[in-house]
């Protein structure tokens, strides 16, 4: 049994291949990780803001017009769906 050879080197057009590849990610315009992170961090706000804003308005008018939790669960429901149009815009926009 001979002892492992430590030395051995790669196969050089998978190293030329790995190299390339390294080069065309660090080129102007390729999407980074921090940048796909902010785009994560971008599509929360609008769903958590439509959320609140719908329910704040509706529990205004639900207290105004005496009418329960009915405007509440209504708008809190449109403002969901207008922040997840707006974050699935904003996802689209960047995914180029």
């Amino acid at each position: 049994m001979q002892p492992a050879d430590k030395t051995i080197r790669t196969d050089p057009r998978a190293a030329v291949h790995r190299d390339g590849s390294r080069l065309r990610r660090r080129e102007k315009g390729h999407r980074s990780f921090w940048r796909s992170l902010g785009v994560l961090g971008m599509v929360g706000w609008p769903i958590a803001l439509g959320s609140v804003g719908g329910s704040f308005i509706g529990r205004y008018l639900d207290a105004r017009f005496d009418s329960g939790i009915r405007y509440t669960l209504m708008l809190m429901t449109v403002g969901v769906m207008i922040g997840c149009f707006a974050a699935w815009k904003t996802v689209a926009q960047n995914h180029d």
